[in-house]
């Protein structure tokens, strides 16, 4: 199994043609848009593979990251993606293309596998260890899988932060919608703030789902460093802040009976998490 250490004696991985294409047309976009992409805690980042835990308050997270990266790396992601969007075949077959590895079945199912074959074959790995976008937009419980992945390969797990990208289009609210209740449209001259705390310090020998714990944590503190940070600052009642910051979302209870309600629908089952 790879280990960070054997990144720089490695052959580079090969291209992904279709990824190289989504991220020009991505930063594009934001170039015309003028959508204002920021990073810092870049100093946290080490150097080799690296396996990001990204937190998941919108549903256009995975782009900003990415563009970071490259820009930083000049490297590609290999993200995991959750089943919805492979229920469209065009869809899940263009995520394919672009390296994305699906997160479909049991605990310890292939997903852990596809993962840890990236990064044996020298790709770092993202993914989103909530499983589902927060509907309060602070961290919810985080499955193992991340802390997992990390511990069998002995690569950095670093908690990422993005804030912003949830003005844009999130769950409970409208795409195409009215501007300033969630909508594309609230693209231009969006401020997008990606974070990245310290690598986690973890233990092989503790619990995951203690770890998991652990990585929720360091997840929410390099949250907040972004919400402190934001250009917009905190308007009291915003819809898109969380309740503990005096905005107007879903306090954490009322996610977590929400979530509830989804899962018995079978909107969130457990056997599509890692």
């Amino acid at each position: 199994m790879a280990r960070a250490s054997d990144a720089a004696a490695r052959t580079a991985p090969r291209g992904l043609p279709l990824y190289d294409l989504a991220r020009f047309l991505f930063a594009w976009l934001a170039r015309r848009l003028r959508t204002d992409v920021a990073a810092s805690g870049l100093e946290n980042i080490p150097p080799g593979q690296v396996v990001l835990a990204i937190t998941h308050f919108g549903y256009i997270d995975f782009v900003p990251v990415g563009l970071v990266w490259w820009q930083r790396r000049r490297e590609r992601l290999r993200f995991l993606v959750g089943p919805r969007p492979y229920r469209s075949r065009i869809l899940g077959a263009a995520i394919t293309a672009c390296g994305g590895l699906a997160v479909l079945g049991a605990p310890n199912h292939a997903s852990l596998a596809a993962s840890l074959r990236a990064l044996d074959g020298g790709w770092s790995v993202a993914l989103f260890p909530e499983a589902g976008v927060s509907r309060s937009f602070t961290v919810r419980r985080c499955h193992t899988g991340a802390v997992r992945i990390a511990v069998q390969t002995a690569v950095p797990l670093v908690p990422v932060a993005v804030w912003g990208g949830h003005r844009v289009t999130t769950r409970g609210h409208g795409t195409f919608g009215d501007t300033g209740s969630g909508s594309l449209r609230d693209l231009w001259e969006a401020p997008i703030r990606v974070h990245f705390g310290p690598p986690l310090a973890l233990d092989p020998a503790d619990d995951p789902e203690a770890s998991a714990e652990q990585l929720q944590a360091a997840m929410q503190a390099a949250a907040d460093v972004a919400v402190r940070s934001f250009r917009l600052g905190a308007p009291p009642g915003a819809w898109w802040l969380p309740a503990k910051f005096g905005g107007g979302a879903p306090t954490e209870a009322e996610r977590d009976i929400w979530d509830a309600r989804d899962a018995m629908n079978g909107m969130r089952p457990d056997r599509d998490k890692m």
